[in-house]
């Protein structure tokens, strides 16, 4: 991973109160108007105690941020170009998505949105 990538990652992590996150793993979603994606965990990592940071760039989207049970009322937050996220802790495991992208343009990236996602995949040693 580029080390501005993973710089970015740690420090939007500090920001967040996970000092010790080095990320390993960066993981790049696009979307296009009419797609989404679906309510789930992110919960394959072995390493369950570091954060998710994502970035968001291009066309606007709504995060969906649930709770432990994939029925559980969510809370719908609106995601702009630039926009980060970052989440862990009690709250590492809630269900969470991207509602279907509304038509929209951004002037660099067009009709699309790029995610950025970034994660601790192996254990710390």
């Amino acid at each position: 991973m580029p080390e501005l990538f993973r710089s970015l990652a740690r420090s939007a992590a500090s920001a967040a109160g996970f000092e010790n996150f080095v990320p390993d793993a960066c993981l790049v979603n696009q979307y296009h108007p009419g797609t989404k994606l679906s309510l789930h965990q992110d919960k394959e990592e072995l390493d369950l105690n570091a954060p998710i940071v994502s970035v968001s760039l291009g066309i606007p989207a709504v995060f969906q941020f649930g709770g432990f049970e994939r029925n559980s009322m969510k809370i719908n937050t609106g995601l702009f170009h630039g926009d980060v996220v970052v989440w862990g802790g009690v709250d590492r495991l809630r269900y969470h998505g991207v509602s279907t992208i509304k038509q929209n343009m951004h002037p660099i990236l067009g009709e699309r949105r790029i995610n950025l996602t970034f994660r601790k995949v192996m254990h710390q040693k």
